[in-house]
């Protein structure tokens, strides 16, 4: 006989027996517009329930007649047979309840332990000592971990997830607030091993050892996404960063309120993200405080550090083998900009344990950023902040910006820094995309914030207060960090140039974070470079610069100068003279049989060589391979060369394998040569077919 212990509440367990059988329900959890009848069976078997929360358990509340439910209720359940059980299962009935375009999950903890006036985790307890504001020794702090029901219920309302999991309390100081952040684990003494369900959608993780639903920290009952919104600006940075996505939490039946779906930061987390054995890692918070393995190796690099003046370049090399140094720039830049004055504390990093691993810093809890507490904060000299030598013990002590002043005292840090926070201010951090991203975070929350609020007795008001105060930070933030910029480092005055392109090309910035478009505008201080660098579309071709200068040059470093004017690319049409000679001839798309293809076909008189010719859709580009096309002969291109001539043996001419597929309703496809001369373009569209089909010309 299989069997597991689950402890409940005051000591006392269940035997599980895992051959016995589930309790079968009516109906699954879910929403549900009228009341409902939930009939539960499990042949030979008794059946305990129950509708609060409580764990089943044998003897009480036993099952004889259909539930009738009229509101949300929590359904447990449990099939025994003596004080021999099976599987708790469990449904939440969402009756009469809102739909949501957010992600919702219902858990199940036993109402006592959470809110017991003497035990409840939710409860300060007799312990509390209420002579100070965090209220030391409350019930609140404990990490004690609870045995708990979970289900995940997407954003069509689908149930994804149902399995025992952990629950524990999660966070800092935002543990005193009504609605408390907790984190979910999966165990296999609860139930599966994970948490088996993309909650972050495509581009995130499958699934999870842990899960943290946070009530959105120090941000609670302001924009509820402050966190969420500074690190979407950093999607494409060299930084580990947690996933996010809101979602509604039903507690024991009743609605708990929004929350922050985010990934735990842990050994699991890094595991995943960055593929290193977890078990081989060490990972510090603080003041080198070891969560994971141990602070020796860093303790050694900050001796190191102490001991040699990074201003000499071996000694900062040194240190480069220590840690990534480009990964640390770039954490405090985000830090700095952000205004998060709470960073002093809220340090984690990490490295793998082996001879050349280097420490890393994860971006996280940035909530007191962006004017949290000051709508004025956007004129806060975070810079000075994070660089100040004698700090108090809370917000900026010593230790917390040791690294940084260190690394400063090297002018080729110094440089890159300076380089780099122009650049980001340029664009990632440029006013219209950060007020864009705001509002767009704004517009998804909008619908949601007034059931949340109205739950948790808060202020919409103040919600729509805050949002602005972090539109306003977007607005001038960069203006402010550029004086600070000046200030600390004696740079020139702000140079602002207008950089642009006719039609059939692009104009990028190429330092460390390449910028595309049509028309940039940068910032800089005088006396500061900046590289441009020109990009022709296919089938246009670059003839110079607006200013005169040749268009053999198509990248120029520029010394930036006050009363500099704008400059602009210029671009014209080419047109290959093999056009009309070459052409796409027969498209095969979307042939599971075949994959997709292209013949070409070479109507000249000559052999053409299309070796780096490059044929596209709109979204991709295929280099074509070393291939020569005979005069009058043909040529096709594959998606996948074996599938292709399997399905058609006696095509002698074939080469691949292009990596993209062609949509079988409309597409359009563009032949150029190596150095982007327009060949041919074929475009299509199809009425829907239920059969793979071939495009050709009639005469080529």
């Amino acid at each position: 006989m299989v069997r597991r212990i689950i402890f409940g509440l005051s000591g006392l367990f269940l035997v599980l027996n895992a051959r016995s059988q589930e309790v079968d329900y009516s109906l699954h959890g879910g929403w549900y517009d009228h009341p409902v009848e939930i009939r539960l069976t499990s042949p030979g078997e008794t059946i305990f329930y129950t509708t609060n929360g409580n764990t089943p358990r044998p003897g009480q509340s036993v099952y004889r007649s259909p539930i009738r439910l009229s509101e949300t209720t929590l359904v447990r359940a449990i099939a025994c047979t003596g004080r021999t059980c099976g599987p708790e299962t469990a449904h939440t009935f969402l009756i009469g309840e809102p739909k949501s375009k957010f992600p919702t999950l219902s858990i199940a903890v036993p109402p006592g332990a959470l809110f017991d006036p003497e035990s409840g985790l939710y409860r300060e307890g007799w312990m509390a000592e209420n002579r100070t504001w965090k209220k030391e020794g409350a019930n609140f702090w404990s990490k004690k971990e609870l045995l708990a029901h979970t289900e995940i219920f997407d954003a069509n309302g689908e149930q994804v997830f149902n399995a025992n999991t952990g629950f524990r309390l999660f966070g800092g100081m935002s543990r005193l607030f009504a609605q408390k952040s907790f984190s979910l684990v999966a165990r296999s003494q609860y139930g599966p091993k994970r948490i088996d369900y993309p909650i972050f959608g495509r581009k995130g993780l499958n699934k999870f050892k842990y899960l943290v639903l946070r009530n959105s920290g120090s941000d609670w009952g302001r924009t509820q996404f402050r966190d969420a919104l500074m690190t979407s600006l950093l999607q494409q940075w060299d930084l580990e960063k947690q996933d996010f996505q809101p979602a509604h939490v039903y507690l024991n039946g009743q609605y708990w309120g929004m929350y922050n779906a985010r990934e735990k930061i842990n050994r699991f987390f890094l595991k995943s993200h960055t593929g290193t054995d977890r078990d081989s890692i060490d990972l510090l918070e603080h003041n080198a405080h070891p969560k994971v393995g141990s602070a020796a190796y860093y303790k050694r690099m900050l001796d190191y550090i102490r001991t040699h003046d990074l201003a000499v370049d071996s000694h900062f090399a040194f240190v480069g083998r220590m840690m990534d140094i480009d990964n640390f720039l770039h954490y405090q830049i985000a830090q700095i900009y952000f205004d998060n004055q709470d960073a002093g504390g809220n340090i984690r990093f990490w490295r793998p344990r082996k001879p050349d691993g280097r420490w890393r810093w994860i971006l996280y809890d940035t909530d007191w950023g962006f004017g949290l507490n000051d709508p004025m904060a956007f004129r806060n000299n975070s810079l000075a902040f994070h660089t100040e030598a004698n700090g108090p013990s809370w917000p900026n002590p010593p230790w917390s910006t040791f690294l940084l002043r260190q690394l400063l005292r090297n002018q080729g840090f110094r440089q890159s820094f300076i380089q780099t926070f122009y650049e980001v201010l340029n664009k990632d951090f440029h006013p219209h995309r950060v007020v864009r991203r705001i509002e767009s975070f704004a517009h998804e929350y909008r619908s949601e914030i007034p059931r949340h609020f109205d739950r948790w007795n808060l202020d919409t008001i103040k919600w729509a207060t805050q949002v602005e105060i972090m539109k306003q930070f977007a607005r001038v933030r960069p203006e402010f960090m550029r004086k600070f910029l000046r200030e600390k480092f004696d740079l020139g005055e702000d140079v602002t140039l207008a950089l642009g392109c006719t039609e059939g090309g692009s104009i990028s910035i190429t330092p460390v974070h390449q910028w595309e478009g049509d028309t940039l505008q940068v910032t800089y201080a005088a006396g500061m470079n900046v590289t441009i660098q020109v990009k022709p579309r296919a089938g246009f071709r670059f003839t110079g610069w607006s200013d005169g200068v040749s268009s053999s040059i198509w990248t120029r470093t520029l010394c930036m100068q006050p009363g500099m004017e704008g400059i602009s690319a210029i671009f014209e049409p080419y047109r290959h003279s093999l056009a009309d000679l070459v052409m796409i001839n027969e498209i095969g798309a979307y042939n599971r049989k075949s994959g997709d293809w292209v013949e070409i076909f070479n109507s000249s008189d000559q052999s053409v060589d299309v070796t780096s010719w490059i044929l596209a859709d709109a979204k991709h580009e295929y280099r074509l391979p070393t291939a020569v096309i005979p005069p009058g002969g043909y040529l096709v291109f594959c998606q996948d060369l074996r599938k292709f001539k399997n399905h058609f043996p006696g095509v002698p001419a074939a080469a691949g394998t292009f990596s993209f597929g062609l949509n079988r309703r409309r597409e359009s496809i563009s032949l150029y040569t190596e150095e982007g001369a327009w060949v041919d373009q074929v475009t299509y569209t199809v009425s829907p077919l239920d059969t793979a089909f071939t495009l050709a010309l009639l005469l080529p």
